[in-house]
């Protein structure tokens, strides 16, 4: 009998067996860079409010004539929104800029065709809900928009990788 190698049999025996290789969709790509200049504009934006938060209030007066175009009520929710996010504690900013770093850092995995990506992903944008709605709360929570936006690019991933071969 005839002694034969296992590689020599999948080669050879069965081509229609083999598996295709993953390939990025054109969809995904344009999530990934959605995703990188939403996530890392918010990265930069918490990473740096903590610097900047101190004199928040005080760009109602720098402003005057750009705000005073405003109308009276729009006028109070910018002053008390500025007052509110100069009174947060600045640890609370750089653990949501965390959040959105793991959400640039889940991109870069989809982008990279791994399934692990679509994890990271979900589970920064819990954490930056988190962050945003119990911890920081106030004006910052979260609108009903930006978690059916958030929804919408968790399943146009999952559905980009399910496209691509992905295997989960």
């Amino acid at each position: 009998m005839e002694e034969f190698e296992m590689e020599e049999m999948e080669q050879s025996k069965f081509p229609e067996i083999e598996e295709k290789e993953p390939k990025r969709s054109t969809l995904l790509l344009i999530l990934c860079i959605l995703t990188f200049i939403g996530s890392g504009y918010s990265f930069l934006y918490y990473l740096l409010l903590p610097i900047a938060k101190d004199q928040l209030p005080e760009m109602m007066s720098m402003y005057g004539s750009l705000f005073s175009q405003l109308d009276a009520t729009t006028q109070a929710r910018m002053t008390e929104l500025l007052n509110f996010m100069a009174t947060v504690p600045s640890w609370k900013y750089l653990l949501v800029a965390l959040a959105y770093a793991g959400s640039v850092l889940g991109a870069v995995l989809l982008l990279k065709l791994r399934k692990e990506g679509l994890h990271v992903y979900i589970i920064s944008q819990i954490l930056i809900f988190a962050l945003l709605s119990f911890l920081i709360g106030g004006a910052m929570k979260p609108s009903i928009d930006s978690i059916l936006w958030t929804v919408t690019f968790i399943l146009l991933y999952y559905l980009q990788l399910k496209r691509s071969n992905v295997k989960f």
